[in-house]
């Protein structure tokens, strides 16, 4: 069950942002086919495919006109998200899905790489070419100049189709909605570059005097220490409410003037050098979660760094359902997201694994 049970969603998709759409879809009672090339989708055998593509099902397809006449008939919704060459040759759009009489109009949205009339336009919409082009990357060491020789440090995470695909989602639900009060479908684009954009926040302000938007940080107090246990603690506490009783609480309220006294910290370079060494060694007196839970009960933000595995193995993530636990036809028992969206009433479910591929037993 789910909100979207009953509707037909059809997917063309060779890239993340199309499969993690029609995941996202799926999870929510959509009856999701998936129509893969001959050879099989192109992440097959990763584990990528096994999360994005749960609960779909899927067909093999030549990707001709003929085949997507064939596929789309009596479909709701078509995603699109192909080459550019091969979206234009196949012309998956609205005008060319024209439903028969018999049939409702469908609701069709395109996932390009870039926006049409954009220099990079012809680009696949790989989430490395897109990530770059969108600025999703770190110079080492962060906020600083880079290391000389050293490229750009990227994200593991498929933060631009993750970010077009939670855009696309409701996109597509407010038009299936539209269709129901006017019996309209429409063409829906959501381009993953520009899907970005609503990710930069501070990232786009730009101070007058400063060529980056970043703001000032202290001159002394950092966001990430090194702790007796050699694991690392991001904290929050350089405004005064949080750093009144965290020094409290270890003992040294005769530093706070002294650290609340920025113009003349930033002003002696050898008292600024002497105050961050001495911060910094204060970090090393407990272990990373000693100090989580201290400043817990200070109620000053702070927690430990935790590794991937760490995160997906606390007892939140399974008690809450964000971790769930699939049997795949390919890698067995493994951790994948729960129900991203919890709808009250009607609970969507993970219907099922990712789809073996056809003809295989």
């Amino acid at each position: 069950m789910g909100v979207l049970t009953g509707y037909k969603v059809v997917e063309f998709s060779h890239y993340p942002a199309g499969a993690i759409l029609g995941m996202l879809l799926a999870d929510q009672g959509a009856e999701v086919h998936k129509i893969e090339p001959l050879e099989g989708d192109p992440s097959r055998g990763t584990e990528a495919f096994a999360v994005w593509n749960r609960g779909k099902k899927t067909s093999l397809s030549t990707y001709s006109s003929n085949d997507i006449d064939k596929f789309t008939a009596g479909a709701d919704v078509v995603i699109e998200c192909l080459n550019p060459s091969e979206q234009l040759s196949l012309g998956i759009t609205f005008e060319s899905l024209s439903p028969s009489a018999v049939d409702k109009e469908p609701v069709v949205i395109s996932m390009p790489s870039f926006p049409k009339g954009h220099p990079l336009e012809w680009l696949p919409a790989r989430e490395g070419l897109i990530a770059s082009s969108a600025g999703v990357y770190a110079l080492n060491p962060s906020g600083d100049a880079p290391i000389p020789g050293e490229g750009p440090s990227f994200h593991e995470l498929y933060y631009a189709s993750t970010f077009a695909a939670m855009t696309a989602a409701p996109a597509v639900t407010a038009a299936l909605l539209y269709r129901a009060k006017t019996g309209k479908g429409q063409q829906v684009t959501v381009p993953i570059h520009d899907a970005m954009y609503q990710g930069m926040g501070a990232a786009l302000v730009r101070h007058s005097k400063r060529t980056h938007g970043r703001q000032e940080g202290h001159p002394v107090i950092a966001r990430f220490y090194l702790c007796g246990d050699g694991r690392w603690i991001n904290v929050n506490i350089a405004i005064p409410r949080f750093l009144k009783p965290f020094l409290e609480a270890v003992g040294h309220t005769d530093w706070l003037n002294h650290l609340t006294d920025n113009g003349r910290l930033r002003s002696e370079g050898t008292l600024l050098e002497e105050w961050t060494q001495k911060f910094e060694e204060l970090w090393l007196e407990k272990t990373a979660l000693e100090w989580e839970n201290l400043m817990e009960e200070l109620g000053v933000p702070g927690t430990v760094c935790r590794t991937v595995d760490e995160w997906l193995n606390e007892p939140h993530a399974s008690e809450s359902g964000a971790v769930i636990q699939i049997n795949d036809p390919t890698f067995g028992m493994m951790k994948q997201p729960g129900l991203l969206v919890k709808t009250h009433g009607n609970i969507g479910q993970v219907k099922a694994p990712a789809p073996k591929m056809p003809g295989v037993d």
